[in-house]
Formats: structure tokens, sequence, C-alpha cells
């Protein structure tokens, strides 16, 4: 023969079909060797959200101190840490669900010390909010 056979279509669906096969499988081969979520790891992104939440208090606290001292800048560099943390605080829901009492708890804190802020009452009543948010989020810390 001077001649080559060219490949007809049913060939070519034969060689499509073996190559999804042996995608599919490759896939769930792939899948099954993955390890299993634990749920440490499904909490991981609501603790550093948790963690973030916490840092932005620390420096509410630091701020607000030099607000009482007449530093407007530090006055709204409270306010934003503290919505900072209002919205780190959000943003964890997985713990929000497993922990709604220590989380309502924590956001009626915030709220004091929102409008103590806004007040711009004595520091000892906004360190005071802010611990009673501290004291709840640590009983659902989850660790890295």
């Amino acid at each position: 023969m001077l001649y080559r056979k060219q490949v007809g279509p049913a060939s070519w669906r034969a060689i499509l079909g073996a190559g999804v096969i042996g995608l599919l499988l490759g896939f769930l081969g792939g899948r099954s060797s993955a390890p299993q979520p634990t749920l440490q790891s499904l909490l991981q992104p609501a603790a550093q959200h948790l963690r973030q939440a916490v840092g932005a208090l620390d420096i509410v606290e630091l701020e607000y101190a030099r607000a009482l001292k007449g530093n407007r800048a530090s006055q709204q560099a409270s306010v934003q840490a503290l919505a900072q943390a209002r919205s780190e605080l959000a943003q964890a829901t997985a713990l929000e669900q497993l922990y709604p009492q220590p989380f309502a708890q924590a956001d009626r804190a915030l709220n004091v010390a929102a409008r103590a802020i806004q007040n711009q009452q004595p520091q000892a009543v906004v360190v005071q909010a802010l611990e009673v948010v501290r004291t709840a989020t640590r009983q659902f810390t989850v660790k890295p």
C-alpha cells in the first residue's frame, strides 16, 4: 500500500472518550488521596479574622489614649480600628455559629466602646469594654 488510511470519525470519538475517562479517573484518584478536612482546618479562616480583630482592639486602646490628650488624628484612628475589629468579627461567621452568646456579648461590648469613644468618656470605660470583647473571644480561640 502506497497511501495511508485516514482515521475516521469513529476513531476520534474513541480517542476523545478514552481521554475523558482518563481525566476523570485521574481527578477521582487525586481527590481520594487528598486529606479529609478537619474541624480545625475549616475554622482556620475564622480564627485568622478573630486574631486580626483582637489586634485591632489593641490599636483602639493605644489610639484612644492619645485622643484623650487632644490628638484628633488618634481619635479618628481609634474609630477606624474599632470599625476594623467589628468587621473582622463579623467575618468570623463559622465561630459565630458555634458560639453565638459570646459573639453577642462581644458585639454589645463593641457598641459600648464605640459610644464611649464618640462621647469621649474616660479611657477606663473603653478599656473595660475592650476587655469584655477580649474575654468573650478567648472562649472560642482556635489554635493555628
